[in-house]
């Protein structure tokens, strides 16, 4: 495993608000006739992607946004609260609009979170995701007050070896308890938490973020296969997509 996992828990502690950085490109433009297309209930429409994100949506919109985010960072938090219903009623319902969420885990709680946001696959993925941002501020709460001492022992390389890392990171910061009114058993997250497959894909997709595209901060935001120069919040979204469909 890569060393930005390897965090001791006053590591960690510094990360929880590490979030944003600047982008280095406009974004794509739309190409043709962005025209609506309201055939199929788009938002209902979830799907893995090769690159391993889950996208919402048309799969041939004339507009396909990729979000990097990270779900230890605050700025990635308000883009959830404040994009849920403008994008998904206003542009994906449409068929103009698709919209992908890749992982940049940044920290064991990160990674630990998104496991569990992954865990049954596509079906659920956005309200998981959805309820793990809205659930961020008592996430960290809990887990600052957890023993820091038995938080930097998850995070040695023997105990990344034997698995107990994220189960202890999600336990530690109440996630399996949050995801079991979400329809995942006790048993079920604890068996995605120690899943090294899901962890490696994690890892490559961080991976990709950093040696495709330079990003290095979260929310960060890829339209039509471009990075978005000036874009991390929802406003600016919206701005740049209402200038692509016009």
């Amino acid at each position: 495993m890569t060393n930005f996992l390897k965090v001791s828990a006053i590591a960690l502690a510094a990360t929880l608000a590490a979030c944003g950085g600047e982008t280095s490109a406009n974004g794509g433009a739309a190409t043709g006739t962005v025209e609506a297309d309201t055939s199929q209930n788009w938002v209902e429409m979830v799907s893995k992607t090769e690159d391993g994100g889950f996208l919402m949506g048309n799969p041939d919109a004339p507009i396909s946004i990729i979000e990097y985010a990270s779900l230890t960072c605050s700025h990635c938090a308000t883009f959830a609260e404040e994009s849920l219903e403008p994008l998904t009623a206003n542009y994906v319902s449409q068929g103009i609009v698709n919209f992908e969420v890749r992982n940049f885990v940044r920290d064991p709680l990160d990674l630990s979170a998104a496991l569990l946001s992954r865990c049954n696959g596509e079906g659920p993925f956005f309200q998981l995701n959805e309820r793990l941002f809205a659930n961020q501020g008592a996430m960290f709460e809990t887990i600052q007050g957890a023993d820091q001492a038995s938080l930097q022992a998850l995070a040695t390389p023997e105990a990344l070896q034997s698995g107990r890392t994220f189960v202890g990171f999600a336990e530690a910061a109440g996630l399996i308890t949050l995801v079991g009114g979400l329809g995942i058993s006790d048993q079920q997250a604890r068996q995605c938490l120690a899943d090294t497959a899901a962890v490696e894909e994690l890892e490559e997709m961080r991976n990709t973020a950093l040696n495709d595209y330079n990003i290095s901060g979260t929310p960060a935001f890829l339209i039509n296969g471009e990075l978005a120069n000036g874009v991390s919040s929802w406003p600016q979204l919206e701005a740049r997509l209402q200038e692509m469909v016009q």
